[in-house]
């Protein structure tokens, strides 16, 4: 028992002696071990992330992909002095000529001389400014011309971002529009003579009268040898009724015609004139007092002298109309001009009955009329004529004294 014990001890005693003769070196293979088992953890762990970093990235890449291949604009990457470094295109149809031939090239290259001149300065002021801009161009494609809209934006510090979306058939149905409108406005003008015919028939038929009454007494007096003197005051008489008559006809020709947008600086005061020439039967046929009130120094306006004819010619109309049924006091259409700010004013009075309350908020709306007989486009076609010219029409106030319009009009 005893040698048990002994032999024990000394091997004890001999892993004491052989721990602290080589700890040292265990200690510092542990310490390998576990750095190396830490550094194949972080490299494992980094390929992982790396791994779903790459497959994120896939992920983008795949989604930008289908984003460009959805989206049916065009998009070209520039550098900042103008020279094509990329592009996307739904199809090759689309781009004005093949990549090859504009890929590395400078736009004054690729691109009509105008065009390119127009684009130029927008991509230092993309760059120097930071804010998008926009431009709208028109290219000549197989034969006819494409429209477009472009929108340049700074990528980083030496590149430029350009989306380019075809626009031609918004533009032609634009243009489409505006030609339904203007038959619109023809019709809605030839409409108007016609509910002034009567009046303008009798102020013809007077100067035309009076034309043949001083032919017939021009004869008498030849007839009796009469003097030079008498003989040239008749033929005087006949040439002012001539003229008289004539500028009925003619004013009558400008409304009726069929004219393009003509934009001129105008005389508002002349343009009322014109209208007080038009509906002056008319007023003294329904027997109404028309007071105007010029400023006599109004400053021009641009604009189609036809189409403003027929905004205050329509409002004329349409006072008269609402004093048709008025007899308890006088019947009065009071037209004033006046300069506020920059704008130039029209108001139109009338002494009827005033709109009714459910027709104050759709008075401007298409097919809308106060009366049996009417179209309800006369009141809307005005408004958006005196929009296309930067003005605006509004109902000014409304009572049961009357109602007043007011247009109003930039100065030039």
């Amino acid at each position: 028992m005893q040698q048990h014990v002994f032999a024990a001890q000394v091997a004890g005693s001999g892993a004491s002696v052989l721990w602290s003769e080589h700890k040292e070196f265990v200690l510092i293979a542990l310490a390998v071990f576990v750095g190396q088992l830490a550094l194949i953890t972080g490299l494992l762990a980094q390929r992982r992330r790396r791994q779903r970093a790459e497959r994120a990235l896939r992920r983008t890449e795949a989604r930008n992909s289908a984003i460009l291949c959805a989206i049916p604009d065009l998009m070209f990457v520039f550098s900042r002095d103008g020279i094509y470094l990329d592009y996307n295109a739904p199809s090759p149809a689309a781009l004005f000529v093949p990549p090859q031939e504009f890929l590395g090239k400078h736009i004054r290259d690729v691109l009509p001389k105008n065009l390119a001149q127009s684009i130029e300065p927008l991509f230092e002021r993309v760059m120097t400014t930071g804010q998008p801009v926009s431009l709208d161009y028109a290219l000549a494609m197989g034969g006819s011309d494409h429209y477009f809209e472009a929108r340049l934006v700074r990528c980083d510090n030496d590149t430029i971002v350009c989306i380019v979306r075809e626009v031609t058939d918004r533009h032609q149905a634009t243009e489409q529009l505006h030609q339904a409108q203007a038959e619109l406005a023809h019709a809605t003008r030839v409409r108007s003579l016609g509910e002034i015919a009567t009046g303008i028939a009798h102020e013809v038929s007077q100067p035309l009268a009076a034309m043949i009454t001083n032919a017939r007494a021009g004869i008498r007096r030849l007839d009796d040898s009469c003097g030079v003197q008498e003989m040239r005051a008749v033929l005087q008489d006949i040439v002012a009724d001539g003229q008289r008559a004539a500028g009925v006809i003619n004013r009558i020709r400008g409304l009726v015609k069929h004219t393009p947008l003509r934009l001129a600086r105008l005389d508002v005061n002349d343009v009322i004139e014109d209208v007080v020439g038009l509906s002056g039967p008319m007023l003294r046929q329904h027997q109404i007092r028309l007071d105007v009130e010029r400023k006599g120094t109004l400053p021009p306006v641009t604009g189609d002298r036809i189409q403003l004819q027929q905004v205050l010619l329509n409002l004329v109309i349409n006072a008269t109309d609402a004093m048709k049924a008025i007899d308890d006091r006088p019947r009065v259409l009071e037209i004033r001009t006046w300069q506020r700010d920059s704008y130039v004013n029209v108001r139109i009075h009338d002494s009827g009955p005033g709109l009714p309350e459910s027709a104050v908020r759709r008075i401007f709306t298409p097919f809308f009329s106060t009366k049996p007989e009417g179209m309800g486009v006369g009141l809307s076609i005005s408004r958006s004529i005196v929009e296309a010219h930067g003005g605006r029409l509004d109902l000014a106030s409304n009572s049961s004294n009357g109602a007043t319009f007011e247009l109003e009009l930039p100065v030039a």
